[in-house]
């Protein structure tokens, strides 16, 4: 597959525009992410066709809580990342898949012209309807680096969806990401799918930190995530954010202020935030696995900061110590709209205008 998402620089050397990592990438080699090959000049995304599964989970899971809350989705990812994170929980799929990712860069080389073996997207949305989901999330690995795989089958899903005989609901498509797409891939995700959505309907952030240095230690790289996450908003994707709060790493509470404050100011104080517990069995890298798991006060602790800089929704996820603040809360009445047991919303308060059923405040809620 071709891709979209790059510029020539001339002498068969490429500019990569998928991620803020901008790789210049000369000619038979790969980007950072080793998923996309240069080859005469020309930009391949070796993803094509090349899901590593599909597995249907609660939006919740992703996690979304204000985004079609209670839906089910098809959750497919691929290879690569386009970061080395040290407690990343998919480590085997995402940046640890080097052996996968050279064998395809390698075909490639080998038949430039030929279709790698792969699943079509049509068939993957072909697959996913039949079975009965009005939802698709992208995920597992970073699904920046295979944006234009994801833009097709968002694509093809919601064409197929839309053809079906009395369909009620609409069908949608959700990134769970770390944030780090350009504007050109975010434009390219907000296509127009008709006169009322885009190709990619929400956003899931996970938004590690505030600071250049905090990102360094994980094996990231902030660059210009906080002004992308702006601009996909203004471009119509709806955001949640969260952050795998680690002890000693991403819990200084200067940081954690800073981060609250730029979420209200920048994106809104309706913003949902989740506050999720790290736990070092999941770790990939040594280092991180001698940090103790995130203990229920520095969450509760973290919550109390983002409630104080204004923040109207915000979640903790602490399975390691039963501990969960998982229920929705209208911000002007501060009545219960959305219960969950779980993940499971068990009571929802609110109405098909998105307004609060008790006062009728308008809600940052997506049903």
């Amino acid at each position: 597959m071709n891709s979209l998402l790059y510029r020539q620089l001339g002498q068969k050397r490429i500019e990569c525009l998928a991620c803020q990592r901008n790789c210049i990438i000369n000619d038979q080699n790969v980007g950072f992410c080793l998923s996309r090959l240069n080859l005469d000049g020309v930009l391949h995304s070796l993803l094509e066709g090349q899901i590593t599964g599909i597995q249907i989970d609660p939006i919740e899971k992703k996690p979304f809580y204000h985004f079609k809350p209670g839906s089910f989705v098809a959750t497919i990812g691929s290879w690569g990342c386009n970061f080395r994170c040290k407690q990343c929980l998919n480590y085997s799929n995402s940046w640890g898949a080097t052996k996968e990712l050279k064998e395809l860069a390698e075909i490639r080389k080998k038949s430039p012209k030929s279709e790698i073996k792969g699943i079509a997207a049509k068939k993957i949305a072909e697959t996913i309807i039949n079975e009965g989901y009005e939802g698709i999330a992208f995920s597992y690995n970073e699904p920046t680096i295979w944006a234009e795989f994801a833009a097709d089958i968002a694509n093809e899903f919601k064409t197929a969806y839309s053809l079906l005989p009395s369909t009620v609901s609409k069908p949608f498509a959700v990134f769970v990401t770390n944030g780090s797409w350009t504007k050109e891939t975010i434009d390219l995700l907000t296509q127009p799918f008709d006169a009322n959505s885009i190709l990619i309907d929400a956003a899931n952030i996970d938004i590690k930190g505030f600071y250049q240095e905090t990102y360094q230690k994980m094996g990231a790289y902030l660059g210009v995530i906080p002004e992308m996450a702006v601009y996909a908003q203004k471009r119509g994707i709806f955001l949640e954010l969260t952050t795998l709060l680690i002890p000693g790493i991403n819990d200084d509470p200067d940081e954690l202020r800073d981060l609250a404050r730029w979420i209200v100011k920048d994106l809104g104080p309706d913003t949902p935030w989740h506050l999720s517990q790290f736990d070092p069995f999941l770790a990939p890298d040594p280092e991180f696995q001698q940090i103790s798991q995130t203990p229920p006060e520095m969450l509760e602790r973290a919550a109390g900061i983002g409630k104080k800089a204004g923040l109207h929704h915000i979640y903790i996820w602490a399975p390691g110590s039963n501990c969960a603040h998982s229920d929705t809360f209208c911000p002007n009445c501060q009545r219960i709209v959305i219960k969950r047991l779980g993940w499971e919303p068990v009571e929802k308060h609110i109405k098909e205008d998105h307004r609060c059923e008790y006062c009728n405040y308008k809600l940052n809620v997506r049903l």
